[in-house]
């Protein structure tokens, strides 16, 4: 019991964070979608895009909290003991917030430049031409507030390494409620300011993302507790550092690469079957991710407790932090599960009113109910590999599995079985429940206990 109350203390400000994230993600849908079902379609396209593009960028969150996570739990341990070093392995531990910070800023500048493939790429794949221009006039605005997320990420993956995560949850909280405020004023025209619909929604990111990311840094440079890290004194590349952060962080943002491109291309495959089904398609994403987010918060807690644990090679106490947040994750996936169950027509209509949108949505989550369940099983797997080390595993599992079925059985069942909307879903359902299965199977090999990270 104790183990599951840790991950709960730890992860709770986490998940706060996380779940006004996912309102946030909500809001824009929602708000979007009241301009019209063409609207909800394009901007399910379009935040997909951003999703790639966030991609460059948030892995800097995990792979720093992989180093740093290792390298506070030693500071920690040899404060206990009484040991000597343990002001320069504090001095160590911010050492891999400064490397990082630079990358981070290079990956944004990127994502920046990778954003104007956009538009060519909507042209060679969508049929319905209507919905490029309202897809790119958001990536175009979105796509600036890249470089802000660099920074801010880069200080959240620090921050939980060394489990202050309540200013994470403040920031979080912050960025997503100033996000729907702007929203709600910019996309429908309030308090004087013009009417800007999709367009509004993107100013309305950027905005919120550049005040989040002024609060953390704000927050490094002021508290006392933070100065023996030594944050934001830059004294040259640690070649050692730049090395682990490469090896933690490449496999994560390919794998995520991969994954939201075919999800990219699923999407466009769905939308030349019916708009109707992309907006639909695009609800039950907006579920999948409520879940996630859930489940991730508590878990990327237990992988900060793991994180620490490894670092003092106490593995015994990783494998319990481990199936504490197994354990949390089940249970608010069945819970959300019974939700999904009985309440599917309510959720369909919190995005969209239309009669066809809701009879199609109700299907559609009926469907997946049972395999949202299968998916919280090994997704906490996925988040504790990824945050200490393992990401080279969950990489081969998830890009495989999207590749195969994802991807390849989309396109067998749409273009050979000609199957239609519930072929696509059903090449879905397929990839999660083995990517689940690999994911487990991972688990419980322990080879995740024993992935080398320099601290």
């Amino acid at each position: 019991m104790r183990y599951i109350k840790n991950v709960l203390f730890l992860g709770a400000p986490l998940l706060a964070g996380l779940i006004s994230e996912f309102f946030m993600y909500l809001s824009d849908s929602a708000m979007v979608g009241q301009l019209g079902t063409q609207y909800l379609a394009a901007m399910g396209i379009a935040v997909m895009v951003a999703e790639i593009l966030w991609i460059f960028i948030w892995p800097f969150a995990p792979a720093i909290q992989t180093i740093a996570s290792q390298r506070y739990g030693r500071a920690m341990a040899l404060k206990k003991k009484g040991g000597t070093g343990y002001t320069n392995k504090l001095i160590a531990t911010g050492n891999v917030f400064n490397n990082a910070l630079f990358f981070a800023l290079g990956a944004g500048a990127l994502a920046i430049l990778l954003a104007r493939l956009c538009k060519p790429f909507l042209l060679l794949v969508l049929d319905d031409p209507s919905l490029i221009p309202l897809i790119d006039s958001y990536v175009n605005i979105v796509r600036w507030a890249m470089p802000v997320a660099g920074v801010f990420y880069a200080l959240y993956g620090f921050l939980a390494a060394i489990q202050r995560t309540m200013p994470i949850m403040i920031a979080t909280i912050g960025w997503n409620l100033l996000n729907i405020g702007f929203n709600y004023i910019l996309i429908f025209g309030k308090f004087g300011c013009p009417a800007l619909g999709i367009e509004g929604a993107a100013i309305g990111t950027v905005l919120s993302q550049i005040i989040a990311a002024t609060y953390l840094v704000l927050y490094v440079l002021i508290s006392k507790n933070l100065r023996p890290y030594k944050c934001f004194r830059f004294k040259g590349f640690d070649p050692k550092i730049l090395k682990s952060l490469s090896k933690a962080g490449t496999p994560i943002t390919g794998q995520l690469i991969i994954v939201f491109s075919i999800y990219l291309y699923y999407e466009t495959l769905i939308a030349n079957l019916g708009t109707v089904y992309l907006a639909v398609t695009h609800i039950v994403f907006t579920v999948f991710l409520l879940k996630r987010t859930i489940v991730g918060g508590f878990a990327e807690g237990g992988s900060i407790l793991i994180g620490n644990n490894l670092g003092r090679k106490n593995r015994d106490e990783a494998v319990k932090y481990a199936f504490a947040s197994e354990w949390i994750g089940v249970v608010i996936g069945s819970f959300l599960f019974i939700l999904v169950v009985l309440f599917p027509e309510k959720i369909v209509s919190v995005f969209n009113n239309d009669a066809q949108t809701i009879a199609v949505g109700t299907d559609a989550l009926k469907f997946f109910a049972i395999f949202m369940l299968i998916d919280v099983i090994g997704y906490p797997f996925e988040v504790i590999f990824t945050h200490n080390g393992w990401g080279k595993f969950v990489f081969y599992a998830g890009a495989g599995t999207q590749f195969v079925f994802h991807l390849g059985l989309t396109l067998l069942f749409l273009n050979v079985f000609d199957m239609g909307i519930y072929g696509a879903w059903s090449a879905f359902a397929l990839q999660i429940v083995f990517y689940m299965i690999i994911l487990t199977a991972g688990f419980l090999s322990k080879k995740w206990l024993y992935v080398e990270v320099p601290a």
